[in-house]
């Protein structure tokens, strides 16, 4: 009894130490959680948490006595895969860290099994208007869930609720180490679903070290190389993920908005409702054949449909560029097909999520890589040169290609990169200037 009590009581200790190295995380645009990893200050969190917004406002350890605020953050990286990001609070003290389960990339089964007890955190607002926490107990549900719309590989199920708010805080198991990051739920399901804790070490392990130029300049060419070998072998998928956050924001932006205002009455109306309409016909198939693979084939014929120069005229963008059309439909259907098939919503809750999605970083690549496309796609490119351009804010770097043209006479061009969130992203490609 006694050696049952000791350890109750060290789980319940180890869970409120790891309480304390939780955070809130406040954003211009909405509000997660995060864990310090490291007692230099070092948070893991979400992607989504924060790839959306404009600035982080504050960083606050509810649990901490007196709660401590924090408001200068810095984006150390962004994984370009899984919904994962590394912050790092700059702070004068060494901050509390919760213990990983596993500091190797090895299978979740490794350090989890199903019915294990868990503990995850939520916030509370109290009657002082603050902050607290508040432990949420349950156990593993399934070790392994795949779920394409939440992004790739497995992630692990819970059985206590998932609140909104709740993105980027850990999992914590009976030892108070991390096991889990908490990601997403079902919207009309109990339970919650985290990215299992082996995927951030992976993150940690292979993000790039950037500190010497000649790491830079050796990362830049690498990523250059990467991204035109995406674009040459079409896939958009992996294309998309070189592309710079910040220049994808201003390209969807100034798409979005206009395909929107044409769409609000009239003919764009019309268009606007028939290609739903279109959509739910995908659905409807998809659900007759049990082929969700139907999902991507039924998407691609219709975006070829309403791209046509009718419907274009008929929606008010016939002098906009077909690539941001395409984009523009391609992710709105996407992204209601997804949510209509994968994730089980009514046809009202998957277009509002569909367009809230046109708002993410995600979606907003596809923008940026409709033009980035253009004077590459299907072509042979060769680097030839890379030079490291200092700037005021960020630091950019400058590629040179050479393109083999039809007249066969290569062709110059100049790939453009910006160092973001950690490494370096395709902002646009351009002729090179006569010298």
């Amino acid at each position: 009894m006694e050696g049952s009590l000791r350890r109750a009581n060290g789980a319940r200790t180890a869970i409120q130490r790891g309480a304390a190295a939780v955070a809130i995380i406040e954003t211009d645009v909405s509000r997660g959680m995060g864990f310090v990893i490291d007692p230099a200050g070092y948070l893991l969190t979400n992607r989504h948490v924060i790839e959306d917004a404009d600035h982080i406002e504050g960083v606050v350890f509810p649990a901490r006595d007196p709660t401590r605020v924090y408001g200068s953050v810095q984006v150390v990286y962004i994984d370009p895969d899984r919904d994962l990001a590394l912050l790092q609070v700059h702070s004068n003290e060494p901050l509390t860290a919760v213990p990983l389960a596993t500091d190797d990339v090895e299978p979740v089964s490794s350090y989890l099994a199903s019915a294990d007890p868990i503990v995850l955190l939520e916030r509370e607002m109290g009657q002082d208007q603050r902050f607290s926490l508040a432990l949420q107990h349950g156990e593993v549900s399934r070790l392994e869930v795949e779920y394409p719309a939440a992004g790739p590989g497995a992630f692990v199920g819970v059985t206590a609720d998932v609140h909104e708010g709740q993105s980027g805080g850990p999992v914590l198991d009976r030892h108070g180490r991390a096991v889990g990051i908490v990601t997403w739920t079902w919207r009309d399901g109990g339970g919650g679903f985290a990215i299992p804790i082996a995927d951030a070490t992976r993150m940690l392990l292979e993000r790039p070290k950037l500190e010497q130029e000649s790491g830079r300049r050796s990362r830049a060419e690498l990523r250059a190389r990467l991204f035109l070998a995406a674009i040459a072998r079409g896939d958009g998928d992996a294309a998309r993920r070189f592309t710079s956050p910040s220049e994808a924001r201003k390209r969807r932006e100034d798409t979005v908005d206009r395909i929107m205002a044409q769409a609000q009455g009239g003919r764009g109306l019309e268009v606007m409702q028939g290609y739903v309409a279109a959509l739910e016909e995908v659905v409807a198939e998809v659900v007759r054949t049990e082929d969700p693979g139907l999902v991507e084939e039924g998407l691609d014929v219709l975006v070829r449909g309403v791209i046509q120069p009718e419907l274009r005229e008929a929606l008010g963008v016939e002098g906009l560029e077909i690539g941001q059309v395409i984009s523009f439909f391609h992710e709105l259907g996407q992204g209601y097909l997804r949510e209509r098939v994968f994730g089980e919503k009514g046809s009202a809750d998957a277009l509002r999520a569909a367009l809230e999605r046109l708002g993410t970083i995600d979606a907003s690549r596809s923008f940026a890589l409709a033009d980035l496309v253009i004077e590459l796609d299907e072509r042979n490119v060769e680097v030839e040169a890379v030079e490291l351009m200092p700037g005021a804010y960020v630091e950019g770097a400058r590629v040179e290609l050479a393109v083999a043209s039809p007249g066969g006479e290569a062709e110059r061009f100049d790939l453009h990169l910006r160092l973001e969130w950690g490494d370096w992203y395709v902002t646009r490609v351009e002729r090179a200037a006569l010298g």
